[in-house]
């Protein structure tokens, strides 16, 4: 009866470090919590990286523009550029210049969106967009002009330029306006946002099968000011 009693300790003995070991080892084993960091702007979820299997790319999802008033954003913090040769729907190319921001499109409509660092004293960026649309160039045009607001007693006229040149056999109509812009927070052209002091630089190229292209860059006068000779140059580079 000793013995046995004197055998069953020198088992449990034996057992009990290896019973440490496995909890240990299970404990180790354990997948790490997420962690949750909250920030003024949104939430966000940080996993773990698992060495075990490959590391999938992130979401670009939070990174994309929702529909709201155009260009009202600050001067944003700029990353590498991402410029360079761009085709429109397929017939025409452009190289766009040097130090503009590719965007996500903030509507469907655009095929290309791009910001343009804003200069120093300028409150925000300005904003660069690329779509294909119908209807006439001068109806369209106008569109653009009735976007401004001028001082009482001031025509339109007298806050507008316009031109038209030949690039690459394709007729390409340019605009200037100045004056308050009446930013749009949609498609819809509702809740405009008067911003003052504000420069729009528009390209219409003119196609042949009814669907036009329209090109417009606006944002405040310095800004657009400062980067009308690149803009005007890009224009310039248009060839099929």
């Amino acid at each position: 009866m000793f013995q046995f009693k004197d055998s069953m300790k020198a088992v449990w003995v034996n057992i009990a470090p290896l019973s440490v070991c496995v909890l240990a080892v299970l404990g180790c084993q354990q997948a790490p919590q997420e962690e949750v960091v909250i920030r003024p702007e949104k939430t966000v979820v940080v996993r773990p990286t698992d060495s075990s299997s490959p590391q999938q790319p992130t979401s670009n999802e939070n990174q994309q523009m929702m529909p709201s008033t155009e260009s009202s954003n600050t001067p944003a913090e700029h990353p590498e550029a991402d410029s360079g040769e761009i085709v429109l729907g397929g017939k025409y190319r452009l190289t766009v210049p040097q130090g503009w921001q590719r965007r996500t499109p903030a509507i469907s409509m655009i095929e290309y969106e791009f910001s343009v660092p804003a200069v120093e004293g300028d409150p925000r960026d300005g904003r660069v967009t690329f779509m294909a649309a119908g209807g006439s160039v001068e109806a369209n045009i106008q569109r653009w002009i009735n976007q401004f607001e001028h001082p009482e007693g001031q025509p339109a006229s007298d806050q507008v330029k316009q031109e038209t040149l030949e690039i690459a056999g394709t007729r390409v109509h340019l605009v200037d306006i100045t004056g308050t812009y009446m930013e749009s927070s949609g498609p819809m052209m509702g809740n405009a946002v008067p911003r003052e002091n504000y420069r729009m630089l528009g390209a219409v190229i003119e196609s042949q099968d009814g669907l036009n292209y329209f090109i417009k860059f606006y944002g405040p006068r310095k800004t657009v000011t400062t980067n009308a000779e690149a803009f005007r140059k890009m224009i310039q580079s248009l060839h099929p």
